[in-house]
C-alpha cells in the first residue's frame, strides 16, 4: 500500500481528483465566482480516470450546489473511489467528502470575486483519504474577468490538513483558467494550476495543465470533457475527465 498512500497524497495536494476538482465547474480546476442564485439546484457529475507510476484511480465525485440566495451557495461533494497497484489487489469504497460554501462577494460587469471556503471529512473506506477522525480545511479566493467570447479565471488557495500524516500539513495552491466561446453551444478551455510539494523538505511546486471542452445540449444541461497532465512532478500523472452537468429550480 505505499505507492497506493503516495498517490492518494500527491492527488489531494495536486488536484488531480480531489481538492482540485472541488474548486471548479467540470472538467476545469479553478473555480469560477458564479453562483447558481436563490432556489437553484446544480448538479455536477465528475468521472476521472487518473494513471500514476503504474497506479489508476477512478473516482466518481457527484456535486450539488444550492442557492440559498443570489449571492450564496451551499455544496456537498462526496466521492467514489477505485484505486488499482500493479500486482496487488483494488480497493474501492467511498473517499471523503467536501461540504463547502461559496460566497460572490463583489460584481461589477466584467469583473466579479469570491471566496470559497469548506471542510473535507474523513468518509473513507480502505484508507482512500484522510485518516478517520481527521478534518481538513481549504479555502479559495476566486476572480473572475468576462469579456465574452473570453473568460478568465484566476485562483488563490490554502489546504491545511491534520498533522501525523508525514505530508506537508499546508498547502498553497494558484490556479488559472482560460474560456473561449467558440459558439453558442460549445466552450474551449485551458486551465493550469501549481501547489505546494506534498514533501515538507521541498520547495517545488508540482502542476498540472487541462485542455477541454463544454458542450451545451439544451439550457441547464452540459456534458464535458478534459485530459489533464501534470507538470514538474516526480510522478507522472495522466487523467481524464468526463462529466454531465444539470441546472433547475425544484
Amino acid at each position: 500500500m505505499a505507492l497506493s498512500r503516495c498517490v492518494i497524497a500527491w492527488v489531494m495536494f495536486a488536484g488531480i481528483a480531489f481538492e482540485g476538482s472541488t474548486f471548479a465547474a467540470h472538467p476545469l480546476q479553478t473555480e469560477d465566482s458564479g453562483t447558481q442564485g436563490a432556489g437553484n439546484v446544480e448538479l455536477e457529475n465528475g468521472l476521472s480516470w487518473l494513471s500514476v507510476a503504474g497506479s489508476k484511480l477512478f473516482s466518481y465525485q457527484p456535486q450539488i450546489s444550492y442557492g440559498v440566495s443570489p449571492t450564496f451557495d451551499l455544496i456537498v461533494q462526496p466521492s467514489w473511489l477505485i484505486l488499482r497497484d500493479e500486482g496487488s489487489p483494488s480497493v474501492q469504497g467511498w473517499g471523503d467528502t467536501n461540504l463547502d460554501a461559496k460566497w460572490r462577494y463583489f460584481g461589477e460587469a466584467p469583473l466579479s470575486f469570491a471566496i470559497r471556503a469548506g471542510v473535507r471529512l474523513a468518509t473513507n473506506q480502505d484508507g482512500l483519504g484522510l485518516r478517520h477522525g481527521n478534518v481538513s480545511t481549504h479555502a479559495v479566493l476566486v476572480a473572475t474577468f468576462d469579456a465574452a467570447p473570453f473568460t478568465v479565471h484566476g485562483n488563490l488557495g490554502l489546504t491545511q490538513i491534520p498533522s501525523g500524516t508525514g505530508e506537508r500539513t499546508r498547502a498553497g495552491r494558484a490556479a488559472g483558467a482560460l474560456m473561449w466561446a467558440a459558439s453558442e453551444r460549445l466552450t474551449l478551455t485551458v486551465d493550469g494550476g501549481a501547489v505546494s510539494n506534498p514533501d515538507p523538505a521541498r520547495s517545488s511546486w508540482p502542476g498540472t495543465l487541462l485542455v477541454g471542452a463544454i458542450y451545451t445540449i439544451r439550457p441547464g444541461l452540459d456534458v464535458d470533457i478534459g485530459y489533464q497532465s501534470s507538470v514538474r512532478t516526480d510522478l507522472t500523472a495522466r487523467q481524464w475527465l468526463l462529466g454531465v452537468t444539470y441546472r433547475f429550480a425544484p
